[in-house]
């Protein structure tokens, strides 16, 4: 036999390996079935490109994410879409319709399950409800209660607030389980959340596995407002939920703003899909189809860049809010005469903030006498014209005024206290204290004139402050919320006084 044949025959031989291989391939995949679940998280109201927080232009948004979303669908067919909460908060276009549009933009496109975030409690109970109202798909929050009723016995535009659902998949039940992060009243005042509580994750949690698992589920799938962390913190306690409670096959996270397609707690895999519509991420989940078991699991986020075309939809139910608000942003308020700076001796910008807050509060009948603001850390105001889209960017939050009465040496702890604040510009304005190395006080005076320390005084901040500002002021929250200190939350919020105040002014610097 020359090597000619011998190399016939061989290739022959081949042949038929490769086709018997894809025979047994193609077999192995009628034996096996894959369930993907695409997962948003952190949206803000961000529908078109956004710039990410390295400043890098053109990333994400809401409009892209659909356009992948819609792709995986159909190379997925066994798919389910979730998102893992902080819907609407964020943009101006969203907060022109308090977060409505964000709703028509889910139920578009036909969402499973979404959970709630902190930030969709920010406008208070009425909006959260109406956009309630308008989900067509479930709210999956177990650790919550409203007006003292656990999710599930909720009515109205509760009702269709859950601690978990079951999805059929490509034939396999699905347990979906929500939960929201606990640090909700270290942010929020009681009057924003009307009547909302929050729990420690753990007990809904186990509660919710258990029914899932008795109710047959093949999978159980955690979708948490919670996030990766290096370690555990009040906000995010991951591992100690995911440690203390069996039968997790895998963990959606959100809050902390992280992109992180996979990682392990634990047996349960975990993956994150950053803010923004930035990235988008998609879970992985394998089922032998026989028994029925999960064999596995994988995850993967992808960048929303500039390859990837924002869906016409989604852009045409967008176009008259986005038009709106982009004329409204153009606007000019006032006109920077010479630079202002932010932070320094004074934190000029600062100042600027409390005096805009405290007329305001003036002319809503509620006068202070101090106000205790910082800046956000968008740097200094530079010469030219300041327009509402500026005064979006030096204040992203929409923040009420609180007012309380406290005493001199309340005043003094609160000063002390922001001394220790690690990257805090906050000013006790119109206040002035000097200390020593030793600690002793130099001076301590208001308007230049030193301060009574039999005195009492109301004072002004935002009511994220009021609340800890995330438990990094506790000692704020204790004075604030004293029975003698008469805390008000009003009506008067940090933003529209900012714009009123510039306007007002015409010119600054």
């Amino acid at each position: 036999m020359n090597a000619h044949t011998t190399r016939r025959g061989f290739l022959r031989g081949t042949g038929a390996w490769l086709g018997a291989a894809a025979l047994g391939l193609r077999a192995a995949e009628q034996n096996f079935r894959t369930v993907s679940i695409i997962h948003t998280t952190d949206l803000h109201g961000h529908i078109v490109p956004t710039r990410n927080y390295d400043g890098v232009e053109n990333l994400g948004g809401f409009a892209r994410c659909a356009t992948r979303i819609r792709e995986w669908r159909h190379l997925f067919p066994h798919s389910l879409l979730v998102d893992l909460g902080d819907v609407w908060q964020g943009t101006p276009e969203s907060h022109l319709n308090q977060g409505k549009l964000m709703m028509r933009m889910f139920n578009l496109l036909d969402y499973d399950a979404w959970t709630l975030g902190n930030h969709d409690f920010d406008w208070g109970r009425a909006v959260l409800e109406a956009n309630l109202a308008l989900s067509k798909s479930p709210v999956l929050t177990g650790n919550i209660a409203v007006d003292g009723k656990a999710p599930g016995t909720l009515a109205g535009a509760w009702k269709n607030v859950r601690p978990w659902t079951m999805v059929d998949a490509g034939g396999f039940r699905i347990a979906l389980v929500g939960l929201v992060t606990p640090g909700l009243p270290y942010w929020l005042a009681p009057e924003t959340l009307g009547g909302v509580t929050v729990e420690h994750p753990l007990a809904s949690l186990r509660k919710s596995v258990a029914e899932a698992r008795e109710a047959g589920a093949d999978a159980v799938v955690v979708m948490g407002h919670m996030g990766f962390r290096p370690r555990d913190d009040f906000a995010n306690p991951l591992r100690e939920i995911l440690g203390e409670v069996a039968g997790v096959d895998a963990y959606l996270g959100g809050h902390s703003h992280q992109n992180q397609p996979l990682w392990k707690t634990g047996n349960v895999f975990c993956s994150q899909a950053g803010y923004h519509g930035i990235h988008l991420g998609r879970l992985d989940l394998t089922f032998d189809i026989e028994s029925r078991k999960l064999i596995g699991r994988d995850a993967i986020t992808e960048l929303m860049g500039s390859d990837i075309a924002q869906d016409p939809a989604v852009i045409e139910l967008a176009e008259p809010d986005l038009k709106t608000t982009a004329a409204q942003l153009a606007r000019k308020v006032a006109t920077v005469k010479s630079i202002i700076r932010s932070g320094g001796q004074g934190n000029p910008l600062a100042t600027l903030f409390c005096e805009c807050f405290a007329d305001a509060l003036q002319r809503d009948g509620k006068p202070v006498d101090g106000v205790y603001h910082g800046t956000f850390r968008t740097g200094d105001l530079q010469p030219g014209d300041l327009t509402v889209a500026d005064c979006w960017k030096l204040i992203p939050y929409e923040n009420l005024l609180v007012t309380a009465e406290l005493d001199a040496a309340a005043l003094l702890e609160i000063l002390k206290d922001e001394r220790q604040l690690r990257g805090s510009d906050r000013i006790l304005w119109p206040f002035d204290l000097r200390v020593s190395n030793t600690g002793e006080i130099l001076r301590f005076t208001r308007h230049g004139e030193p301060v009574d320390m039999a005195a009492r005084f109301s004072i002004a901040c935002n009511s994220y402050d009021a609340q800890s500002g995330g438990r990094s002021m506790m000692k704020l929250r204790e004075l604030v919320s004293r029975p003698d200190a008469k805390r008000r939350t009003t009506v008067v919020d940090t933003r529209g006084a900012l714009i009123d105040g510039l306007l007002r002014r015409g010119e600054i610097g």
